[in-house]
């Protein structure tokens, strides 16, 4: 790559399926019909809390179409999970652990006679007592929901940096806040779908809308007691994601055994009321933070209390709780820093990794007290941040190293071309204006594997195949490798074809989440195209009687640096490669994942978990109607600190995509519980979440200066954005009346009854 003049990389690129799916050509799921497939259908437990004593199929068999029910008792006790320490799933319960718990499962010809088969299937239960709130789930004599874990604490992180207490001591200025966020869903616009078969040899297939096609084959055969050499998970279109398809769900396990008992395919699609009951919803947490200052502003010590609710199965509840605790030490030098993190069993659906996994929550506390501290002191709110802000060098008192960073700019910057100082305090217009700060890894550092891989082919002609274990989720990676591939082998994008997802024909790689494929995926495909090239520039050398070093990859062409003019064409050169002795493949691969990184010592939690860390400074702009409560979103400006951009049209539209999902956050959405821990809004009826009369144009100043582990210096931009998007509302709408809601979502309704507590 000519760093001076890139071709690709930096550039507007269009996605590369782009097409395919605006004018309806992708194939989703949902959309694949399988010669013979029958149709599958999930049963849920009416109660929260319940043991199943029987369930009478009898039924539901005889009616005409029904081809087969399955029950838990077909697992044999078998579990599964995300971690080997919390493996308490089966996908079809034995014991209800909340209303719509899946008990049982149908396969029919067709939709309607399956939920008929639902309506004939006859279950006995023992109800047992349950428990919604997990304040309550802690207390003496709460009702366990899983054995073994004591006052339905399933998830328990602690961090004790520095001396916490002397740092309270020697502040000018210590202030106490409880905040509390809310659950939301994840709003994919595709609901769950999948289809399994299973062949005579004992294959069994499955094409799933996934994050993570080879985690969800661990998972499959740890419940189903099959041999992961006997899965193949295949990843077809994928409708969005955001972190809640990367687990294993009830709708997998049920495919699989009805496909494997029927020896037909099966299909199950979620409705969009099982999608958000059934799979996994955003963590509600209270958060209780304690931050102490000098008078000068600068951060002397902080302590952060988590109490989150897991609902009625472990998830990502290790790592959630982790990460809560984590990214608090991102953005802001804090010296004395302690932090207790505690996620809680309750009878309500299941919670789990959502855009930000855990960091959202402590940031919309933590930034919204930095701005009443500020006040407190007299200061600007973005003053304080910049004294405050990480610098490149720096490593945290847990031993997070940031080789990068200009979270200093970006905070400057933003502030700069919002019109920060023209437009603060200006109480008088009803409008504010308001700062928050963020940061997040490019991949956290997990235990077992968590390389990436590429395989690369260029075929006679010139064509170029990519085989990677990434997956493309909507965010547009499968564009970021053909651009890297495109860059180094001077071959336009249209030659390069990217394949992704497949457990069978892909590399293997630990899946989309943590924010890692740009910056792992990425630098194994940018290691595999330059093992391409170096072959090629090998043979390209000694046909040109150059030196290997001088020759350049550009514009479909192959040349000696100097003289563009006397080439061969990139197509040429690969015809007489494969052609040479007799025959051989051009082929590349790549593995790669980050050496400065080490796994957190199990004692003390201190270490490095990245290769990289992003920065963010977000100012939003609003207005309140004081006679309705009413917000409107008037402008937004994002700082970002993403390293070097790949895709400069990709990063718009992460930018603009967490600035839509963290207004929805926080000023709409909100999962009602009812009686027994049902939800009561489970559909987008009721839950609301913005549309595009509700978004706004996003101003994007990329502030980021090359990382020296990314490729080509780039570092991650899918979470590190949105966990900032809500405090900065927040604070701009206490700018504006001076009304502070600690409780998510921020409604007309709690807006116009603080606003009257005010005339009081």
């Amino acid at each position: 790559m000519d760093s001076e003049n890139p071709v690709c990389i930096g550039k507007g690129q269009p996605f590369i399926d782009g097409m395919s799916k605006a004018s309806g050509e992708a194939m989703y799921t949902d959309d694949m019909v399988l010669p013979r497939m029958l149709i599958g259908k999930l049963l849920g437990s009416p109660y929260p809390h319940a043991k199943v004593e029987n369930i009478d199929f009898g039924k539901a068999l005889s009616l005409n179409g029904v081809k087969a029910v399955v029950t838990g008792r077909d697992l044999g006790g078998k579990t599964y999970g995300t971690f080997a320490s919390r493996r308490d799933e089966s996908g079809l319960a034995v014991k209800a652990r909340y209303v719509g718990d899946p008990v049982a499962a149908v396969a029919a010809v067709d939709e309607e006679t399956a939920l008929e088969a639902l309506d004939l299937i006859k279950v006995d239960y023992e109800v047992l007592p349950a428990v919604f709130d997990p304040e309550e789930a802690m207390e003496e004599g709460a009702p366990l929901i899983h054995d073994g874990y004591e006052r339905n604490i399933v998830a328990y992180r602690k961090f004790d940096f520095g001396d916490v207490d002397a740092g309270f001591l020697h502040s000018d200025y210590v202030r106490e806040d409880c905040f509390f966020s809310q659950a939301v869903c994840h709003g994919a616009l595709e609901p769950r779908s999948v289809i399994a078969v299973y062949e005579l040899s004992g294959k069994l297939t499955i094409w799933t809308s996934t994050q993570a096609p080879y985690k969800i084959r661990r998972c499959l055969s740890e419940v189903l007691g099959i041999s992961q050499s006997k899965i193949r998970v295949v990843k077809p279109y994928v409708g969005g994601g955001f972190g809640g398809k990367v687990e294993l769900n009830s709708l997998h396990v049920a495919a699989s055994l009805l496909a494997m008992r029927t020896r037909r395919p099966v299909k199950i699609s979620l409705t969009r009321e099982e999608e958000m009951l059934l799979t996994r919803i955003r963590a509600p947490m209270r958060i209780y933070v304690k931050t102490g200052v000098r008078k000068d502003g600068v951060i002397l010590a902080q302590s952060v209390d988590c109490l989150a609710d897991s609902g009625a199965y472990a998830s990502t509840s290790i790592m959630l709780m982790y990460n809560a605790g984590l990214t608090c030490l991102i953005p802001y030098r804090i010296k004395n820093f302690k932090y207790e993190g505690r996620m809680v069993y309750t009878n309500k659906p299941v919670t789990g990794p959502m855009r930000g996994h855990g960091a959202n929550q402590p940031r919309f506390a933590v930034e919204s007290q930095l701005d009443m501290i500020a006040e407190e002191l007299s200061m600007d709110p973005a003053e304080l941040r910049l004294r405050n802000a990480t610098q490149a060098g720096d490593t945290s008192v847990s031993g997070l190293v940031f080789n990068s960073c200009e979270l200093s700019k970006a905070i400057k910057e933003s502030i700069r071309h919002a019109g920060w100082h023209k437009k603060r305090g200006n109480k008088q217009s009803n409008r504010g204006i308001g700062i928050a700060c963020g940061g997040f890894v490019s991949g956290a550092r997990g235990s077992g594997h968590t390389a990436s891989g590429t395989f690369i082919q260029v075929n006679e002609e010139g064509g170029v195949v990519v085989l990677t274990g990434s997956s493309d989720i909507g965010q547009g990676s499968k564009t970021v490798m053909a651009q890297i591939v495109a860059e180094e082998l001077g071959v336009p994008i249209s030659d390069v074809t990217v394949l992704s997802g497949d457990t069978e024909t892909t590399p293997i790689d630990p899946g989309t989440f943590s924010s890692r494929v740009t910056f792992y995926a990425g630098n194994a495909t940018l290691i595999a195209a330059r093992e391409i090239r170096s072959k090629l520039a090998d043979i390209a050398a000694t046909l040109m009687e150059a030196n290997v070093e001088d020759i350049v990859f550009r514009d479909e062409k192959v040349f000696v640096r100097g003289s563009p003019e006397h080439y061969v064409s990139f197509r040429e050169l690969a015809k007489k490669a494969e052609g040479l002795g007799h025959g051989r493949l051009i082929i590349g691969h790549g593995q790669w994942a980050p050496d400065n990184t080490q796994f957190p010592d199990r004692k003390t939690q201190y270490g490095n978990v990245s290769g990289a860390y992003s920065f963010a400074a977000q100012v939003a702009e609003v207005e309140v109607d004081r006679e309705t409560g009413q917000v409107k979103i008037l402008n937004f400006t994002v700082g970002d600190d993403c390293g070097r951009v790949i895709n400069r049209l990709g990063v718009e539209g992460q930018a603009e995509g967490s600035v839509a999902m963290g207004l929805g956050q926080a000023l709409m959405e909100h999962i009602i519980f009812g009686e027994n821990g049902k939800i009561m809004n489970p559909s987008l009826l009721d839950y609301k979440i913005p549309t595009a009369l509700d978004c706004i144009d996003t101003r994007l100043i990329e502030v980021g200066s090359p990382d020296p582990v990314g490729p080509y210096g780039a570092k991650e931009i899918g979470e590190g954005l949105l966990i900032s998007t809500v405090p900065a509302i927040c604070n701009a709408i206490y700018d504006a009346v001076g009304i502070r809601i600690k409780e998510l979502p921020v409604t007309p309704e709690k807006i116009l009854k603080e606003l009257e507590k005010g005339k009081e």
